[in-house]
C-alpha cells in the first residue's frame, strides 16, 4: 500500500535521529522530523514525483495558510509553531539534513511496497527520469551532506530495481483504482504464463 503521513513521519523520525551526523544535534533533528509535514493536517499531502512548478506553487500557498491555522489552533503557548517555522526557514543544518533525508523515505517505501504509490503516476522510464531530476536538484541544494546524497542515490537505485513486471504493475494499478476483477484476471493470466 502507499505510505501514510504517519508511516512517513515515524520512519523519517527514526532514520533522522539514528543517521544524523555527529556534529548535528540529534534531538533537534528528531524534533524537526516530527513536525516537518504537520501542515499536511490542513493542507493535505501533495505527490511531488511528477509535480509541475504550478503544483509546487499551489502547495506552498496551501501550506502557508495551514501554518497560520496551526499556530492559531495551538495557541501562543505552544512551542510547535516556532519549531515548524525554524524547520521551514531551512537556516539550521539540522533542518536542512531532515529536508534532504525526507526525500529518501519515499524511495524506501517504493522498494518495500513494489512502487504502489508511483505506478498510477508514471511508467518505469518516467520513474527513473523523476529520480534523475530530483537527484540533480538536491545535489546542488545540499552539497554539505554528501553521505546523505549517496544514501539518496542508493535508495533511488534500489526503488528502481523494485519496479514490478508489466503484469504486476497492471494488477497493482488496477487494485489502486478499485478495479479488483481486472487485477485478479491479470494476475491469473500471468500465473498461467509463468510471468
Amino acid at each position: 500500500r502507499p505510505e501514510t503521513d504517519a508511516d512517513h513521519t515515524v520512519m523519517l523520525g527514526l532514520l533522522a535521529y539514528d543517521l544524523a551526523p555527529s556534529y548535528l544535534d540529534a534531538q533537534l533533528v528528531a524534533s524537526f522530523a516530527l513536525v516537518h509535514d504537520l501542515v499536511e493536517v490542513y493542507a493535505g499531502d501533495t505527490q511531488t514525483l511528477t509535480a509541475s512548478p504550478d503544483v509546487y506553487a499551489a502547495k506552498r500557498a496551501r501550506e502557508d495558510k495551514a501554518r497560520e491555522r496551526l499556530a492559531a489552533d495551538l495557541g501562543r503557548d505552544s512551542r510547535i509553531p516556532t519549531l515548524l517555522a525554524r524547520y521551514e526557514a531551512q537556516q539550521e543544518p539540522e533542518a536542512r539534513f531532515v529536508r534532504l533525508l525526507d526525500k529518501v523515505v519515499p524511495k524506501l517505501t517504493h522498494a518495500l511496497n513494489g512502487c504502489a504509490g508511483a505506478l498510477p503516476l508514471v511508467d518505469e522510464a518516467g520513474f527513473v527520469r523523476a529520480h534523475e531530476r530530483q537527484l540533480q536538484q538536491l545535489q546542488a541544494e545540499y552539497p554539505e551532506f554528501p553521505e546523505t546524497l549517496g544514501l539518496l542515490r542508493a535508495s533511488m537505485l534500489h526503488a528502481e530495481s523494485c519496479w514490478p513486471t508489466p503484469c504486476a504493475a497492471l494488477a497493482a494499478t488496477s487494485l489502486a483504482a478499485g478495479r479488483y476483477e481486472l487485477a485478479a484476471a491479470t494476475l491469473e493470466r500471468a500465473a498461467r504464463r509463468g510471468a
